[in-house]
């Protein structure tokens, strides 16, 4: 089954400076590596430095690294390591027997 997360992705504008982006992303928890707590984004957010003011000061972000097929990828999501955690893997307890 998979969860609908929310991705942050930073891209260079034709000016040089970054322009970020919200999307949203759909994973599948089974290929899930590991989660940790993205401190980069963190400090951006509390330096006032991303572009959505309308997010609240303690907002966190994540890191989370998948594998699928012998290959890795990583991405950026709004949410603490245990929002995710909680999101990502406690669906399964939610699904009917039949």
């Amino acid at each position: 089954m998979l969860v609908k997360l929310i991705e942050i992705s930073k891209k260079t504008s034709v000016s040089g400076k970054y322009d970020y982006a919200m999307n949203e992303l759909f994973i599948n928890p089974e290929s899930i590596v590991n989660i940790r707590e993205d401190e980069r984004y963190n400090a951006l957010l509390q330096e006032g430095l991303l572009p959505w003011k309308e997010l609240h000061q303690h907002t966190a972000f994540s890191t989370i690294t998948m594998n699928s097929g012998g290959i890795s990828n990583t991405v950026t999501v709004a949410g603490s390591p245990s929002q995710i955690q909680e999101k990502c893997f406690s669906v399964r307890q939610q699904l009917l027997k039949g």
